[in-house]
């Protein structure tokens, strides 16, 4: 960490009491509890459409009226 932002976080603390330090304390742990738990998205692979989605490429078929169907709803709701 910059030393300027650590004197700077330092010279603030002084001034604050007891409790506010405390609450400090705990966002502190808070935030670094949250950095070293990995994002499970950060731990996933890499998708590669054309590897991993190429065998349900046209495998859906949806039937004309469900298709018009959804497409009254979205003309009905969308501007």
């Amino acid at each position: 960490m910059d030393t300027a932002i650590e004197t700077s976080i330092m010279e603030h603390l002084h001034h604050l009491d007891e409790q506010r330090k405390a609450e400090v304390l705990d966002f502190v742990e808070y935030l670094a509890a949250k950095t070293s738990a990995a994002s499970p998205a950060a731990n996933w692979p890499e998708i590669d459409p054309s590897r991993d989605l190429a065998k349900y490429i046209g495998t859906a078929t949806f039937p004309e009226d469900g298709v018009a169907y959804q497409r009254r709803i979205r003309d009905t709701e969308w501007p």
